[in-house]
């Protein structure tokens, strides 16, 4: 009986060994899942590197929570996000776009012309600026390179609690989704979705000052829908530039910028805005040096009073000769006389004399020296 009972448990023993190993691997093999499914849903740092993110309905990212949308571009990488920077947006504006590609936004524009009053014009020329007509790395998936912005338009999901995307998602509700066009995603709102993305980026235009004139209301505009910085006024007049163009001459493409119409809107409209920016570090360079001349000018009085005392003597370190104030000369006891008050004058000339045969006059006899006798004391004993 003892036996039985001893081979029972040896049973049971093994038994619950082998249980608890089929447990550890279920439960590892759940856990190497799950740090894949974050992986893939995670926005990574390199263009082309992201995987496909699908769009979700009512969302901003598709799968990608909120919270993943937010967090910095590498782990560790605290600085904010930027919108991008001068060499990205000239790559941008210098892509090769397909005739057929580029054409099948127009719908697009002009739906958004008519819903919100903004040319269709300066929407397109940020449509280029920003993912050169969609032909960007990345574009339809994750955020940007600096961990900010998605989608055609590159609208900001991080500068939340309420993003730029979050405010104008549900522009599209506004006009008619055409039936074709070249990226259409399967719900809505989508930041990846062309007819989305356009009609929330003519809402933003129409309410930072945009009309269906390409004036200072539509540099405004661009200048508001990149970022009110000093980066944002070379944007907006950019911008402007190119869309006027598009007006002038037709609608190109790839055509280049026009640099004469670049300086020329900086001139109009940037210059001052730019004064306005560079105002306050203007300021700070004045009162810099302010304090650096008066650093200075302290530094030399402390010289100063080193050398004094130094050249003192013996004194203390505080101690200097002490001065006396000259002594003035004492007061004479007589008056001075009218004479040495008065100022000089000029002598005046003698009055004019006639000139009359004068006798001359008998030269006196010289006194004889000391010890000498002259001939009449002689005769009287000297």
């Amino acid at each position: 009986m003892a036996l039985r009972t001893r081979l029972l448990a040896s049973v049971g023993r093994r038994r619950g060994r082998a249980l608890l190993a089929v447990v550890v691997v279920l439960a590892g093999a759940a856990t190497a899942v799950g740090m894949g499914a974050v992986s893939s849903s995670s926005p990574g740092v390199a263009e082309g590197s992201r995987p496909a993110v699908p769009a979700l309905a009512g969302g901003a990212l598709g799968n990608v929570s909120a919270m993943d949308a937010r967090k910095p571009v590498a782990q560790g990488d605290e600085r904010r996000p930027r919108r991008g920077t001068e060499e990205s947006y000239r790559r941008n504006a210098s892509r090769q776009v397909p005739e057929k590609v580029g054409k099948g936004f127009l719908p697009l524009y002009r739906e958004a012309e008519r819903s919100f009053g903004v040319n269709w014009r300066l929407i397109a020329s940020i449509h280029r600026q920003e993912t050169g007509f969609s032909t960007a790395p990345g574009t339809y998936r994750g955020l940007n390179a600096f961990g900010c912005c998605a989608g055609p338009m590159q609208f900001n999901v991080t500068n939340g609690p309420v993003s730029t995307w979050d405010s104008y998602r549900e522009a599209f509700r506004a006009g008619r989704r055409p039936e074709r066009y070249p990226h259409r995603t399967d719900s809505h709102p989508s930041i990846y979705d062309d007819f989305d993305a356009i009609m929330a980026a003519g809402s933003l235009l129409s309410d930072s000052g945009a009309g269906r004139s390409l004036d200072a209301g539509a540099w405004r505009g661009a200048y508001s829908y990149y970022g009110r910085d000093l980066f944002g006024v070379k944007y907006a007049s950019e911008v402007l530039a190119r869309a006027v163009a598009w007006e002038r001459d037709g609608f190109c493409l790839n055509c280049g910028l026009d640099e004469s119409l670049v300086a020329e809107f900086d001139d109009a409209y940037g210059a001052s805005v730019r004064r306005q920016l560079l105002a306050p570090e203007r300021r700070r360079r004045e009162r810099e040096e302010r304090e650096e001349r008066r650093e200075e000018r302290e530094r030399q009085e402390e010289r100063d009073r080193r050398d004094r005392r130094e050249g003192g003597g013996d004194g203390g370190p505080d101690e200097r000769a002490p001065q006396r104030s000259p002594t003035r000369p004492p007061r004479p006891s007589t008056p001075p006389s009218a004479q040495e008050d008065d100022p000089p004058t000029r002598p005046e000339p003698p009055p004019p004399t006639t000139t009359q045969p004068s006798t001359p006059e008998p030269e006196p006899e010289p006194e004889p020296a000391a010890g000498e006798c002259s001939s009449p004391n002689e005769l009287l004993g000297c």
